[in-house]
């Protein structure tokens, strides 16, 4: 069989007319190729533009939000060895206190609000007890005068107990074990509280009395402290039971608003409240910054979901477009496949014709397609669809980031607590 060559040679021959008349087929099947191809072309570019516009959402890559969490630890470092400093030194005194006044016994952890409710339960017994004898003796107009006068002597004897227990029982063995006992300093706070103490035996031994003195005068505005009338509240009956009663309220509520708020020994409390408000503030701190650091990575994935559904109208023309040079690559190869088909057939049948015009065979040279070609349009590459970031796809890194900052943190509470 003829080589290409030699069959182009033929253009010099009587035959050599096929040549030139394959090459008018080829080029009338190319020319609307060229044509698709260039439409194609031009489309891609189109498509290019459309995706130079579209902005890439923050990612963790960008180095604005390690920044940000650099400078929370930062900020960190520097407040957390702060209040740990102050507790530290907030145990260091409360150390010293218990060593001076040789405490044992330091976990005393009442709770103020069961103390609450027990006083107010007292208060409640001991009004119900007295506006009986107060209605039943006709000194008030009504049971609800009765009530609301036991209310408040109830309230003024719980009041007064509470608060002796708070302000001076808590200070009436201050220093009894203490290793140096007798210096000044302790010396004056415990004799302070215990003329503090007689003080107040004697303001509600008064007051429980004129309770008395109430119910065996049958009166409340004719109130004698004589031996007459004391001797006549000793020989009454209901009045010996309501002070037994108020003096029973009183000793408990004393006991109450000794051990009931806060550690029964003077001024220890102080120090324990100092600790644990030390302690809470450092770790409220160190919570702080954990939700800094949250809240910043949190502000990053909103913003990059924001960023995404901003351009989501963008994205989908340039799919579009993506699309649209799809469907036109597919035509052209189509188109391509049916030129080069078409174009074989031509040639075999001109070819043949003129064989037996010439009266010689004209062989078929091997690789006319590639002496013709139709695939101009291979070189075009085309452009790959867009899929924005979700935010699953960014997770990972951030979590990863936000996993670094969380434990820089943690090492340094763990430095300085």
């Amino acid at each position: 069989m003829k080589t290409l060559k030699a069959f182009a040679s033929d253009i010099t021959s009587p035959s050599g007319y096929l040549f030139t008349t394959l090459n008018h087929i080829y080029t009338s099947l190319k020319r609307p190729l060229e044509s698709k191809a260039g439409k194609l072309l031009a489309l891609c570019k189109e498509t290019a533009n459309i995706k130079s516009r579209l902005k890439i959402p923050v990612t963790i890559g960008n180095q604005s939000i390690i920044q940000k969490l650099d400078s929370v630890i930062i900020a960190a470092e520097q407040t957390l060895q702060q209040k740990a400093h102050t507790l530290h030194q907030a145990l260091q005194a409360e150390k010293a206190f218990s060593v001076i006044h040789n405490l044992i016994d330091k976990s005393a952890t009442p709770n103020p609000v069961i103390s609450l409710l027990l006083m107010g339960i007292c208060v409640f017994i001991d009004a119900g007890v007295n506006s009986s004898f107060l209605y039943n003796a006709h000194m008030v107009s009504g049971p609800f005068a009765a009530l609301l006068v036991s209310f408040l002597i109830s309230l003024t004897n719980v009041v007064l107990a509470v608060s002796g227990g708070y302000y001076i029982g808590r200070f009436l063995n201050y220093g009894a074990r203490s290793t140096d006992a007798d210096t000044q300093e302790i010396r004056t706070v415990r004799n302070r509280a215990k003329w503090h103490f007689k003080i107040f035996i004697a303001v509600m031994a008064f007051f429980i009395l004129t309770v008395g003195l109430v119910r065996s005068t049958e009166s409340l505005d004719k109130i004698g402290h004589s031996l007459a009338h004391y001797h006549e509240l000793i020989v009454t009956p209901e009045a010996v039971f309501l002070v037994l009663l108020n003096i029973c309220i009183a000793v408990f509520s004393f006991h109450k608003g000794k051990n009931g708020f806060s550690h029964p020994y003077g001024d220890y409390s102080t120090y324990q409240q100092s600790v644990i408000a030390a302690h809470d503030d450092l770790y409220q701190s160190y919570e702080d910054y954990v939700e800094e650091i949250e809240d910043a990575c949190t502000d990053v994935e909103d913003d990059a979901q924001d960023q995404i559904t901003a351009q989501s109208k963008a994205i989908k023309e340039y799919n579009k477009k993506v699309t649209e040079c799809h469907q036109l690559s597919r035509e052209l190869e189509e188109a391509t496949r049916a030129a080069e088909n078409e174009f074989s057939a031509a040639a075999t049948r001109i070819i043949n014709t003129h064989s037996v015009l010439e009266g010689r065979e004209i062989a078929i040279p091997e690789g006319l397609l590639n002496h013709f070609p139709f695939n101009d349009a291979s070189g075009i590459e085309l452009p790959e669809f867009y899929h924005a970031s979700s935010r699953s796809e960014n997770d990972p890194a951030l979590a990863k980031a936000k996993a670094a900052a969380l434990k820089r943190l943690s090492d340094v509470l763990k430095r300085h607590a």
